[in-house]
């Protein structure tokens, strides 16, 4: 349900207005089964999405799920103001138990509950994903409402499911250092990853080309190195995959939409409710207005990036001395007022 969430939040008014009708009773369900609201405050309802990168850390089949895409969501009652906000992996959390990067949140609770509880999965995730919202309220200083846990393996389930994607690819690049999962203490090093290479121009991606494509971080060509490349990809196939979802070649067919809720079943957790999902519905009947997005970044200030410079990179000594030797980020004014800020002056315009 997540998935047909993010799709009709974010993308409604492409649907075609007769494959849009097919959902008009859906509209009616909803006020049948519900006339309660979605949580909020101040009007807006705000929704975490993490996605997991879920891969064997080499010790013993264990596994790291690294929370590597932090957005919030938060859209007001007429879904006429919606607001996206990205976080960056690399900003570090002081108020974390321990302190660490943003993307460690998760796990690091998760394996600590996990051990404390072995047989209590519901209980670990509800700890778990407690911590990490409460990381994530910190740094954007609004609640947070719902949640969405969605696996990587998502976008490659998806795009198979609905027998491919085409992708313009920018620029031609090659990477020799993609690795390989379950590879990843093999010796000698070079059996831990494998090459990938793309052709500039418009690909046929499958779904594990897709997932090559979103999540490569070590081009040889430097345009194309790096999170923000890759985030920049990322965004390519998700516009990709949500085209060709809308196209009524995949809406009327029962076995690509059936193959899609099993990959929604199998990669998604989340806390929002069924009848919850259908309030959402009923938010989007009409158009969303234009949606803002800020990206919390070093980027250099610029005014039509909402978002950056509103972070540094800490030079060689303070690494160090305060984060290990890793490189991270954090808040240029070293609290979060500046962002609280700028994230209420997008939530709340008029004021």
């Amino acid at each position: 349900m997540t998935l047909v969430l993010i799709m009709f939040v974010g993308f409604r008014s492409h649907i075609p207005e007769n494959i849009r009708n097919m959902f008009s009773p859906v509209s009616v369900v909803s006020q049948v089964l519900t006339n309660d609201e979605l949580k909020s405050q101040d009007g807006r309802t705000n929704i975490l999405v993490l996605g997991v990168d879920k891969r064997t850390s080499g010790n013993g089949g264990n596994f790291s799920m690294l929370t590597d895409t932090i957005i919030v969501v938060s859209v007001d009652k007429f879904a006429k103001n919606p607001v996206v906000i990205s976080i960056p992996r690399d900003l570090w959390v002081y108020e974390a138990v321990p302190p660490s990067k943003i993307n460690a949140v998760y796990p690091i609770a998760l394996a600590r509950e996990k051990r404390l509880n072995p047989n209590d999965e519901i209980s670990v995730n509800e700890i778990a994903i407690k911590e990490t919202i409460s990381a994530v309220y910190n740094v954007v200083g609004i609640p947070i409402h719902y949640y969405a846990i969605i696996g990587f393996d998502v976008f490659k389930d998806s795009v198979d499911a609905i027998g491919g994607i085409n992708v313009v690819v920018d620029q031609s690049f090659d990477d020799y250092l993609y690795p390989i999962e379950g590879m990843e203490a093999a010796m000698p090093e070079s059996l831990r990853y494998k090459q990938l290479h793309f052709n500039a121009g418009l690909q046929e991606m499958d779904g594990e080309t897709a997932l090559e494509f979103s999540r490569s971080r070590h081009s040889t060509n430097v345009s194309e190195q790096g999170d923000f490349a890759r985030a920049r990809r990322q965004q390519k196939v998700i516009e990709s995959l949500k085209d060709s979802i809308l196209r009524s070649e995949t809406l009327l067919n029962p076995i690509k939409m059936k193959d899609l809720y099993e990959t929604y079943k199998k990669n998604v957790k989340t806390d929002i409710t069924f009848a919850e999902m259908l309030l959402f519905y009923r938010m989007t009947e009409n158009d969303i207005g234009q949606i803002t997005r800020i990206v919390l970044s070093n980027e250099t200030l610029n005014s039509n990036s909402l978002g950056s410079g509103t972070l540094i990179a800490p030079l060689e000594d303070e690494r160090n001395d305060r984060f290990g030797g890793q490189y991270a980020l954090i808040p240029t004014d070293r609290t979060y007022d500046n962002i609280h800020a700028l994230i209420r002056s997008a939530l709340f315009p008029d004021n």
